[in-house]
C-alpha cells in the first residue's frame, strides 16, 4: 500500500508492551498480542480463536485476528474480522488503516481509498501527506471521480512535486479526461523526474505510441517525438527507448534515419554485452536497407554481421535466404540457412515457404512438396505468395489440377 503503514508494526508493538505491562499480569489476550507482536501468526490466531468464540463482537479480538488471519494470507476472513473491528469502533485509526491494508492487498483500491480518505479527514496532521492523498486519488478513479481525483493528485503534487506515484496518476487521468495540453506537460515532468526508473518512462511512452491512432499523431506527433528524444537524452542506455525512437523513425519513413539509429543500437547492445540486441539491430538495418534503399549487396554484408553476433537468428536466416532466392544466388548457401530456421521452428509458414521455395528452384519438386503441405496447416493458406509457390511446385510435379485450385486460391488472396 505505498508504505503507508510503515509505522504501524511499530505502534502495534510498543502498544503490546505497554498492555502486557498493565497490573493483573498477562491475560491471554495480551498473551496472543504478544505472540502476534514476535511474528508467530498461526500460533496468534489459534490463541485468538477460543476468545472470539467467547466474545464474536470484541473488537480488540476481532482486530488481532484480523491482522494475523491478513499475515496468513487468510484474506477472506481477515476481511471478516478486521469489518467487525471497524464497526464496533468507527474512530479506531489502527482499525481503519489495518482494514485499508487488507483492501489494498486484495486489489480493491477504491474501498482502500475510501478508508484512508476517512483517516485523511479524521486527522490531517497525521494522515494528510502525499501518499496517502495519491491513494485517495486512485480510488476515485476507478469510481470515475475524476475531478475530484484530479484535485487529489494535484495536493498531492502541492506537497512533492516530484511524487511519482502522483506524477503519474494525474498524468494518466489527463490523458483520459483528453486535457492534452496538461497531459504531456505532465508527461515531460514525468520524464524529467529522477527518481523514476528509465524502464518506467520508455514502457509509458511506449504504451502511449500503442494506443493511439492516426489523427491522434497527426496533431500531437511532433510532441511524442520530442519527449521520445528528451527521454534518450536522459537515459541513453536505456535499449527500450532507443528501440521506440526506432518506431518513430519509420513512421516517418525517415530511412537514413533508421540506418543511423539501428547503429546507435546495435553499438548499445555491444556495450550492454547484449550480443541479440546487436543482432535485432543489424537485422531491422539489414531488412531497410534491402527493402528500402534498394541496396542488396550492403543488406547482404548487414545480415552477415548480425549473424557473427547471433548465428541462430531466424528472422535473419530467413530474409537473406530468401533474398538470395529471388536473385538466384548463391542456392546453396540459401538452402542451408533456410533450412536452420525450419530446424528452429518446424510450424513456421513463412519460413517453411522459404525452404520449399529454394527447394523448387534447385529443381527439387518432390522435397518440396511436404514443406508446403506443412505450410498449409500453419497459416499458409492465408499467404497469396505462398499458395503462388505451392501452385508452382504442385505444376512441375504434374498435379495440375491442384495446381489450379491453389492457384485460384492465391489469386483470390491478392484481391
Amino acid at each position: 500500500m505505498r508504505k503507508v503503514f510503515t509505522a504501524y508494526l511499530a505502534l502495534l508493538l510498543t502498544a503490546c508492551c505497554l498492555r502486557a505491562q498493565a497490573p493483573g499480569g498477562t491475560d491471554p489476550f495480551l498473551q496472543a498480542a504478544a505472540v502476534y507482536a514476535e511474528g508467530n501468526y498461526a500460533a496468534a490466531r489459534e490463541l485468538l480463536r477460543p476468545l472470539h468464540e467467547q466474545d464474536p463482537a470484541d473488537d480488540a479480538v476481532n482486530y488481532y485476528l484480523g491482522l494475523s488471519e491478513m499475515a496468513l494470507r487468510d484474506f477472506d476472513a481477515a476481511e471478516e474480522h478486521l469489518n467487525a473491528a471497524v464497526t464496533a469502533d468507527s474512530t479506531n485509526a489502527w482499525y481503519i488503516y489495518a482494514l485499508a491494508s487488507l483492501y489494498d492487498v486484495k486489489g480493491d483500491q477504491v474501498l482502500a481509498g475510501e478508508l484512508v480518505e476517512k483517516l485523511v479527514k479524521m486527522s490531517p496532521a497525521q494522515y494528510n501527506n502525499p501518499n496517502t492523498l495519491s491513494m485517495v486519488a486512485d480510488a476515485k478513479v476507478m469510481a470515475r471521480q475524476d475531478s475530484t481525483a484530479l484535485a487529489y493528485y494535484n495536493k498531492a503534487l502541492e506537497m512533492d512535486p516530484e511524487y511519482v506515484p502522483a506524477q503519474l496518476g494525474r498524468t494518466e487521468l489527463l490523458r483520459r479526461m483528453g486535457n492534452f495540453p496538461a497531459f504531456f506537460s505532465g508527461l515531460e515532468a514525468f520524464i524529467r523526474n529522477e527518481a523514476v526508473r528509465p524502464e518506467i518512462k520508455s514502457n509509458y511512452l511506449t504504451m502511449l505510441m500503442d494506443n493511439i491512432d492516426s489523427p491522434f499523431y497527426w496533431v500531437w506527433g511532433d510532441t511524442i517525438n520530442r519527449l521520445v528524444d528528451l527521454d534518450r537524452e536522459l537515459h541513453p542506455e536505456d535499449y527500450d527507448i532507443q528501440m521506440l525512437k526506432l518506431r518513430m523513425l519509420y513512421i516517418k519513413e525517415d530511412w537514413p534515419g533508421v540506418i543511423d539509429q539501428c547503429e546507435v543500437m546495435a553499438d548499445l547492445g555491444r556495450a550492454q554485452g547484449d550480443l541479440s540486441r546487436v543482432a535485432e539491430a543489424l537485422a531491422i538495418k539489414g531488412d531497410v536497407q534491402y527493402q528500402e534503399l534498394k541496396d542488396a549487396k550492403l543488406a547482404y554484408k548487414t545480415y552477415e554481421e548480425a549473424l557473427k553476433a547471433d548465428p541462430d537468428r531466424t528472422s535473419v536466416l530467413n530474409n537473406y535466404a530468401y533474398y538470395l532466392s529471388l536473385e538466384h544466388r548463391k542456392l546453396r548457401k540459401a538452402l542451408k540457412m533456410s533450412r536452420r530456421t525450419v530446424e528452429l521452428e518446424p510450424d513456421n509458414a513463412t519460413y517453411l515457404d522459404t525452404y520449399g521455395w529454394i527447394l523448387y528452384l534447385l529443381h527439387k519438386p518432390k522435397e518440396a512438396k511436404p514443406c508446403f503441405k506443412h505450410a498449409m496447416l500453419y497459416g499458409g493458406k492465408d499467404s497469396a505468395v505462398i499458395l503462388e509457390h505451392y501452385s508452382k511446385v504442385l505444376e512441375a510435379l504434374g498435379e495440375t489440377d491442384l495446381a489450379t485450385y491453389y492457384k485460384n486460391l492465391s489469386e483470390q488472396k491478392s484481391k
